[in-house]
Order: structure tokens, then C-alpha cells, then sequence
């Protein structure tokens, strides 16, 4: 009785494994033939192209950074060796000029002046008034 038992269970396993394994093919083919459309073979394509410019564009980041960095490793042997040079503009040249100039704003190195707001005829109009109110 139990190798009848035994048997019939073998029987069973094998018949659902085969129904598995068969299932498991079938979907397989349509899968692949899903993804040998044109549609999908395009969209794979694209998917690489853009896979490859986020690369291109993080490694493009990464030598920026590098620049920077090395920028502002070697800015401190230039000032020491040099001495660091500040342009101001000739309003702000000349003798009387520290009680007018501006601060000096701080910037990254390699990065853009701060931008001004207003016209060059109001700037000047400002620095008139602080030199008068400091004159006074």
C-alpha cells in the first residue's frame, strides 16, 4: 500500500513540475518576443542613452570638483608667495579711500563676483552719500 502511496505522489509531483516548467517556458518566449519589438528595443535604447549621459555628466561633476579642490590647495602658496591682490574700482582708489571702501566679500575660487544691484549712476550716488555722512 505504501508504494502505491508513493507512487502515485512521484506521478503527481512529476506532472506538476512538468506543468510549472512548461508555464515557466512559455512566459519566457513572450517575454523575449515582447522585447524584440521596436518599441521596446527603442526604449531600451533610450534608457542606455540617458543611463550614459548621467555618467557623463557625474564624471564631468567630479573633474569640476577636482579643479576646485586643487584650486583652493594651491591659492594659499600663490598668496603667501605673491601676496594676495584686491581690484577695486578708482572710486575706491586713492588716499581717504579705507574709510569708504566696501568690505570684501568672500567667494569661492574660480567663482563669480558677487552680482550689483542697480545702475552704475546709483552706485555712484551711494558712495557719495557715505562719504558725505562720514565727512559730517
Amino acid at each position: 500500500m505504501k508504494r502505491i502511496y508513493y507512487f502515485g505522489a512521484g506521478i503527481a509531483l512529476g506532472a506538476v513540475a512538468t506543468r510549472r516548467t512548461r508555464r515557466a517556458k512559455e512566459a519566457a518566449r513572450e517575454a523575449l518576443k515582447a522585447s524584440l519589438t521596436p518599441s521596446a528595443i527603442a526604449a531600451d535604447v533610450a534608457d542606455a542613452i540617458a543611463e550614459l549621459g548621467n555618467a557623463i555628466g557625474a564624471f564631468a561633476s567630479d573633474v569640476r570638483q577636482g579643479a576646485i579642490n586643487r584650486r583652493t590647495s594651491y591659492r594659499p602658496m600663490i598668496d603667501n608667495a605673491t601676496g594676495a591682490v584686491v581690484m577695486v574700482g578708482p572710486e575706491l582708489a586713492g588716499p581717504g579711500a579705507e574709510d569708504v571702501a566696501p568690505p570684501i566679500e568672500q567667494r569661492s575660487p574660480g567663482g563669480l563676483p558677487p552680482r550689483r544691484s542697480g545702475s552704475a549712476q546709483e552706485q555712484r550716488k551711494t558712495t557719495a552719500t557715505r562719504q558725505a555722512r562720514r565727512s559730517a
